[in-house]
């Protein structure tokens, strides 16, 4: 169990990281133990997450170009846990994923600081796309909320690019090829298994 004293800390070490501070990992555990510690940024997550379907799904509903899609037209009952849970399998083949990376071009002694960076970055993607919830909870432009959206992605995928070359010795054309890899899987992942999920709770519904 860790507190959230321990959360801020390492949230301080992703601002530092991303800052360019060479002294992020001193607020980082990087030891066997601090990798399975940065799995408890998956729960922190996992309100914001919630609030993130509810707003994609609203969203979706309220915009003409996405009210007839199988998302908008599932119950929010059948999206939610679908969509979480798809997440999750995302989160975690990412972890692997990097680790095997990591592995294949000899950078083994890197995986701790790899994935404990990794996880505690995506805590901080998903409480940044907080941001576009609570504008369209307030607003309910569509149009503003798809643009914070996509304003946030370009944040993750900028995240993603400072975890990747802190952390492995690639050059920047093998980091745009796997930030593009990761990218494309976890989005044709995500989108298989909740629209299959869903379409399978439909048949029974």
């Amino acid at each position: 169990m860790i507190d959230l004293d321990y959360a801020a800390r390492h949230l301080r070490g992703v601002s530092r990281l991303i800052a360019g501070d060479d002294a992020w990992r001193d607020d980082m555990e990087l030891s066997t133990d601090g990798v399975f510690k940065s799995l408890w940024a998956i729960l922190f997550s996992a309100p914001l997450a919630v609030l993130g379907v509810i707003t994609e799904h609203r969203l979706s509903v309220a915009s003409p170009n996405f009210e007839q899609t199988l998302f908008a037209k599932a119950p929010l009952v059948v999206i939610a846990p679908v969509t979480l849970l798809a997440s999750l399998i995302v989160w975690l083949i990412t972890i692997a994923a990097l680790g095997f990376v990591a592995q294949r071009i000899g950078a083994t002694r890197n995986i701790a600081s790899l994935i404990v960076s990794y996880n505690w970055s995506q805590l901080l993607v998903f409480a940044v796309s907080a941001a576009p919830a609570a504008v369209f909870a307030l607003t309910r432009n569509s149009d503003i909320t798809i643009i914070l959206y996509l304003t946030v992605f370009f944040f993750s995928v900028f995240i993603f690019w400072v975890v990747l070359r802190k952390n492995l010795p690639i050059d920047a054309g093998a980091t745009v090829a796997l930030i593009a890899a990761f990218t494309l899987i976890s989005f044709g992942a995500y989108e298989l298994m909740t629209n299959a999920a869903i379409s399978v709770v439909q048949l029974f519904s």
